[in-house]
């Protein structure tokens, strides 16, 4: 039977009446609160008993303060006295709990207790929620401006669409608790004129939802981008998460040594807030270093890869089942070809780049015929007129030199909706290049040859209905 349980609890700084009630319930479980920390609220078996807890806040305190200060010691003593007993400290925040059936309360004088709440909240709270607030938005707009610019490499991207809804949670987290603490200090400033205290607002359920929303697409992220995505996805994903709790332990790991070592308060947080850019920025390097690095030098090739060298570099020849190959439309006599399937797909969209090509150390490589193709899967309908006047704005407004257009052309040959192929006005010709439009499927696809009336029907009935 394990003596010690660790709890993610969710509740905000300053709601110390919740805070209170939650910590008299778990000693009514047989659990006494002993640390909390920055990931866990650390508790203690005890016997299950009936404890009244009082939380206080000290506004000079700090999480880089190396002891308590003399203050603090003669408040301790002073409620040590009273019956209250100092159960762990958080910063501003002083825990304390007693066993007698009714005990005298901490705080007498609901202005006073307002006025240490309300001045602990502006140092620990409203601060850091104000930025992240800020933070967030930013990266919202971001968001929207990526969506806006290009809808089919965003909303096809579960990357972007997990970090998205991690800043719109976070958005809304710091919004509710930001809303909720002055609607409930306005209130609490009135009825403490009064003499009264106002039991502050909990808004722990609304926090664990949008942390459970957090975790289920962050499920759903996982998955997809590491189970079903190549070697060097897989490894990425795994060192983006052991990025971000590495960073916090190493940090908080600093903290608690130079608080070991009875640092000042300046120096504690001068040198963790250094250590936390610094290592942040050193481990992001050496990740993108491995990388690079094995990247160019096949480590992420998958075992049963075949590689080559050219240039200095080794290449990956991948050999990629597709839906559509040049030995299905031509008959070529090369046997070399490398095959490459691309692309990521959400619950919305399907964004597949799928391209056949000889090795580069072909001598005669610009006389073999290659395909390239796109495929954008449409999942939602209502997104597919957006899908289809992004493929033709990126053709016929990012072309460079001269603009090109996409002009209509028969689409029963194709088995298609409709049919665009690209005309190039500066040399008053068309390029071998279509946009197919199936009923969920959009194609983009490019030929080294102009495709005969067997090879278009061929092409929709492998790629119409992908």
């Amino acid at each position: 039977m394990k003596n010690t349980k660790r709890r993610l609890e969710v509740f905000s700084f300053y709601n110390h009446t919740g805070i209170a009630a939650h910590l008299e319930k778990m000693a009514l479980k047989g659990w006494m609160i002993q640390r909390i920390t920055n990931f866990f609220w650390v508790y203690q078996r005890i016997e299950p008993k009936k404890i009244r807890f009082a939380v206080s806040y000290y506004p000079k305190a700090s999480e880089f303060d190396p002891e308590p200060s003399e203050y603090q010691k003669d408040f301790q003593e002073f409620c040590a006295h009273t019956g209250w007993k100092l159960a762990c400290t958080a910063a501003q925040m002083q825990v304390f709990y007693n066993e007698e059936e009714n005990p005298t309360p901490i705080e007498t004088e609901p202005t006073l207790e307002l006025e240490s709440i309300h001045a602990s909240v502006k140092k620990s709270f409203l601060l850091p929620y104000g930025m992240l607030t800020l933070v967030g938005l930013l990266q919202g707009i971001l968001l929207v401006t990526g969506l806006l610019g290009n809808p089919i490499a965003v909303l096809a991207n579960p990357t972007q669409l997990f970090t998205g809804v991690c800043w719109m949670s976070l958005i809304l987290i710091c919004g509710v608790e930001m809303i909720c603490y002055f609607t409930w200090y306005h209130r609490a400033t009135k009825a403490a004129q009064q003499g009264e205290f106002l039991n502050t607002p909990d808004t722990s359920v609304f926090q664990r939802i949008m942390l459970l929303l957090v975790l289920v697409c962050g499920a759903y992220w996982l998955v997809g981008f590491i189970v079903a995505g190549n070697k060097m996805q897989r490894w990425i994903g795994i060192f983006m998460c052991i990025y971000m709790p590495a960073l916090i332990l190493l940090v908080n790991a600093v903290k608690s040594f130079l608080k070991r070592r009875k640092a000042s308060r300046g120096v504690n947080r001068t040198v963790t807030i250094l250590t936390s850019f610094v290592l942040a920025f050193a481990m992001m390097g050496i990740m993108t270093g491995v990388t690079l690095w094995g990247s160019s030098h096949g480590l992420f090739a998958e075992d049963d890869e075949e590689t080559y060298e050219h240039g200095g570099m080794i290449w990956i020849a991948n050999h990629d089942e597709l839906p559509l190959t040049v030995e299905d439309l031509l008959d070529v006599d090369y046997d070399g070809y490398i095959t490459e399937r691309q692309g990521t797909q959400s619950m919305f969209l399907g964004n597949f780049k799928m391209t056949q090509y000889p090795r580069y150390t072909e001598e005669n490589f610009a006389e073999i015929p290659c395909l390239q193709y796109r495929i954008v899967a449409v999942k939602m309908p209502a997104l597919y007129n957006i899908c289809k006047n992004r493929l033709i704005f990126e053709k016929e407004s990012l072309t460079a030199g001269a603009p090109m257009r996409y002009e209509p052309q028969d689409a029963a040959a194709w088995g298609a909706n409709e049919v665009y192929r690209l005309y190039d006005p500066e040399y008053n010709l068309f390029r071998d290049t279509y946009l197919l439009c199936y009923d969920r499927t959009l194609v983009e696809i490019q030929f080294d040859w102009e495709p005969t009336p067997e090879q278009m029907q061929l092409v929709g009935e492998r790629l119409g209905k992908f």
